[in-house]
């Protein structure tokens, strides 16, 4: 399945349900109790993109604004949770070079590599921009990864959740009751096929990170500079 059809799919499936049920609310983004960690191999836009996304997140602010939208230090594209956020995690008991070495396995023949981003689509709990890689180096580099951290006897979670094909970027979550669940789907409608823009990522970023992302928990452990 193509990433147009994945997402049509994801989006198609997410607004069957908020008609039916509403949008799911995040109760734990607000819960100064939620102590889930992990560790995350991800992308960052630049301010080029960040300017265009958040056009979309500024529209939404003035439609839906007791909801959580994104800062500009938290947006971020995910290229593989290798281990995804659970509580109690610490980084007290690994080897964070074995994590580094095998990262740097896996970039061997990665080139930096441009995403468009068009169009925003929703979840149940959640609205996202829509990435398209333009080449293959994301995709190749997911599967070195897999390859690599599976022949390995390292903690890690790779796909654990669900196996990782799209590009997206999360922009929005609900943490509070949509009263006007339709001002939202408008919006989405509205942005369906909207041209945020494109961006060569020259760098990839191994950080330990809370569930959101937010910048006062991420730690940066590895910066991989791509040819």
């Amino acid at each position: 399945m193509g990433l147009i059809n994945h997402y049509a799919t994801l989006h198609e499936l997410a607004l069957s349900i908020v008609r039916k049920e509403g949008f799911s609310i995040d109760k734990e983004l607000n819960n100064p109790k939620d102590h889930r960690r992990g560790l995350t191999l991800l992308l960052r836009p630049n301010p080029r993109l960040i300017e265009a996304l958040n056009q979309f997140i500024f529209e939404g602010k003035s439609l839906f604004p007791n909801q959580y939208f994104y800062p500009p230090t938290d947006l971020h594209l995910t290229i593989m949770p290798i281990i995804s956020c659970y509580e109690g995690f610490s980084l007290d008991n690994l080897d964070l070079s074995t994590y580094d070495q095998l990262i740097k396995n896996s970039l061997k023949g990665i080139c930096k590599f441009e995403i468009r981003f068009e169009g925003v689509f929703a979840s149940p709990s959640c609205l996202m921009v829509k990435g398209f890689p333009l080449d293959e180096n994301l995709m190749n580099l997911r599967q070195n990864l897999r390859k690599s951290f599976a022949t390995s006897n390292v903690e890690q979670s790779l796909d654990k959740r669900y196996k990782l094909v799209a590009a997206h970027s999360t922009l929005v979550r609900f943490t509070k009751p949509i009263e006007e669940k339709e001002k939202v789907i408008a919006l989405i409608d509205a942005y369906k096929n909207f041209n945020f823009g494109t961006q060569y990522f020259d760098q990839v970023e191994f950080v330990y990170n809370d569930w959101y992302q937010r910048e006062s928990i991420v730690r940066t452990l590895h910066t991989y500079p791509l040819p």
